[in-house]
């Protein structure tokens, strides 16, 4: 390997590239901590460690390939697609573009795609956990419920019941069965932008109008703070960038 001024040039092209994963992994250290402690983070979070990413990207010709970066910007697409049908939040898409454009060539796989793949094991794991506790602990509650819109599968991998005294005094936590005359709408998900406090007089009304008591079991989800699962997900896609896809591949087609 070429020497200069006593420096391998590998290592001096390496300054740049450890430049913007350390200031990826500073902003998602930080909206991991906004992400656990609020579940908001605002946009001018990912604003410094793009401009450092574009910066030192343009500087080094790292996106004169489209081909390679179209591939890295792909899992914000999807990200972003998600987001605009409320199934999941605009700081997951932001946090996942920050990682393409930080990242546009890889050898295998785009580093914002194995960012994505492994920040959905917990929330896969999860749904494993949902469905097992749900079918064993909690059939008859389950079989009770009368879903006048949704299904009753939607209940089993996505949340749990827990009593209504409970859910009032829960925080990030939102209803898969909201009250509908007789019955309920039992939802996969919540949109993003309903207030937690809205629900929560909703279901102070149905008490109060004697639809439901407080001892009476509602379906509820978390909010999860998936930002801090993209967070685990870089970290581990940055230390397997190469060796995973690799072993993968081998195993495979061995």
């Amino acid at each position: 390997m070429k020497e200069f001024g006593g420096l391998k040039i590998l290592k001096v092209l390496q300054v740049p590239y450890l430049i913007v994963t350390l200031a990826t992994l500073l902003t998602l250290l930080y909206a991991s901590y906004r992400d656990l402690k609020y579940r908001d983070i605002p946009e001018l979070t990912w604003v410094p460690a793009a401009i450092v990413a574009l910066a030192v990207n343009l500087v080094l010709g790292e996106y004169n390939d489209i081909l390679y970066l179209v591939f890295s910007l792909m899992p914000a697409v999807l990200i972003l697609i998600m987001s605009l049908f409320g199934m999941i939040g605009g700081a997951d898409f932001l946090a996942i573009l920050l990682v393409g454009i930080a990242h546009p060539k890889f050898k295998f796989l785009p580093i914002s795609l194995l960012t994505l793949l492994y920040s959905l094991i917990i929330p896969l794991l999860l749904v494993i956990y949902y469905a097992i506790y749900n079918l064993l602990m909690f059939r008859a509650t389950l079989s009770s419920i009368k879903c006048g819109r949704g299904r009753r599968l939607y209940l089993i991998l996505f949340g749990k019941p827990i009593r209504v005294r409970d859910f009032l005094k829960m925080k990030f936590t939102y209803l898969l069965t909201v009250p509908r005359g007789g019955g309920f709408d039992c939802r996969a998900s919540f949109s993003l932008e309903e207030e937690e406090g809205t629900i929560r007089e909703l279901i102070l009304k149905y008490v109060n109008d004697g639809v439901l008591s407080l001892d009476d079991y509602v379906w509820v989800t978390p909010a999860l703070p998936h930002v801090f699962f993209i967070l685990i997900g870089y970290v581990l896609s940055i230390l397997t960038a190469e060796q995973l896809p690799q072993l993968l591949i081998t195993y495979i087609f061995h």
